[in-house]
């Protein structure tokens, strides 16, 4: 009786359930997306702006030249020496601080000089002392751009696509380029100091210090005016100096030369402002054909093929 009752009760539920689809089959059935619309009458007045775009802000300013707080940070930058008031000053950005290599480049020149004079004085022999003041001055630097030399002619000398010679430049380990480079440029450094000795102590100084401050002065031009090989780095870090600091470099530079050639020779200065603009060129050139661009070690082989270029045509003219 049971089993009858449920089977009745689901033969009504069925029958319901078939009405009710039957009646349900002719309704209207709203459609699943709205009807289409003249979608471009719709569209706002100010989609359809055709003004121009408003213009773009303007250029902030050039930061004001701050002397104290530049010499400090390129003192810093290219020294390894405690600078005083170097905690008290707040330092400029590099790319802005370049402006002061050249200054900075006297004093180290000058510090080099120094040690020369207390050699002679002490009686030490003229190529040891030479060699003594070399040394100092390395010291004083962190063979900053003695480095870059050693890896800029380990890149160009043992690599054979851009992308190896980049690698090389980057290891810190030193080849046999590198080495013979570094040998070389400290034995010109020390036989040109020894041979400048026969001048007065004012030309010695003003000559090493001309040296040191035109080389580091055209190292600001030439990263002005060579985009870097690569987007890290050293000189990528640094940023890119504007013409306005790389034209101030290089005159103070310049002047500082000048006043090497009144105490010497006028046209000594000029010989050797020449060929350490040729060597500077000459590096810019190897590395736009073999590198792409500059690096640090670029800027650093630079310096340095910039100064020996100097102190020969120094030597050779006044000696």
């Amino acid at each position: 009786m049971l089993e009858q009752i449920l089977i009745g009760q689901v033969c009504n539920l069925a029958g319901i359930y078939s009405r009710e689809k039957r009646r349900n089959r002719g309704a209207d059935v709203s459609p699943p997306f709205p009807p289409a619309v003249n979608w471009h009458k719709d569209i706002s007045p100010a989609m359809t702006d055709t003004s121009p775009p408003p213009p773009p802000p303007p250029e902030l300013p050039a930061p004001p030249i701050r002397p104290l707080g530049e010499l400090v940070h390129a003192l810093r930058f290219l020294t390894r020496i405690p600078v005083p008031l170097a905690r008290t000053v707040d330092p400029p950005p590099l790319h802005q601080t370049m402006r002061m290599f050249s200054l900075a480049g006297a004093l180290i020149g000058l510090f080099t000089g120094g040690v020369l004079w207390a050699t002679a004085q002490l009686s030490v022999p003229s190529l040891l002392g030479c060699a003594i003041a070399v040394a100092a001055t390395i010291l004083m630097t962190g063979a900053l751009h003695e480095d870059g030399l050693a890896d800029f002619a380990d890149g160009i000398g043992g690599g054979k696509t851009r992308e190896q010679r980049l690698e090389i430049m980057r290891d810190s380990r030193i080849g046999a380029y590198g080495a013979l480079a570094l040998m070389i440029a400290l034995l010109i450094r020390i036989f040109a100091y020894e041979s400048l000795l026969s001048q007065e102590w004012p030309v010695l100084l003003a000559t090493i210090a001309a040296s040191h401050s035109y080389s580091r002065g055209l190292i600001v031009d030439l990263m002005w005016a060579t985009p870097p090989a690569r987007s890290d780095g050293l000189s990528a870090s640094a940023g890119r100096p504007s013409r306005a600091v790389a034209i101030f470099a290089i005159v103070i530079g310049l002047l500082i030369t000048m006043a090497t050639g009144a105490l010497a020779a006028p046209e000594s200065a000029v010989v050797a402002m020449g060929l350490g603009l040729a060597a500077t060129a000459l590096i810019r050139r190897v590395a736009m054909k073999q590198l792409g661009g500059q690096t640090g070690d670029v800027l650093g082989a630079a310096q340095v093929s910039c100064e020996l270029a100097m102190l020969v045509s120094f030597a050779a003219t006044l000696g």
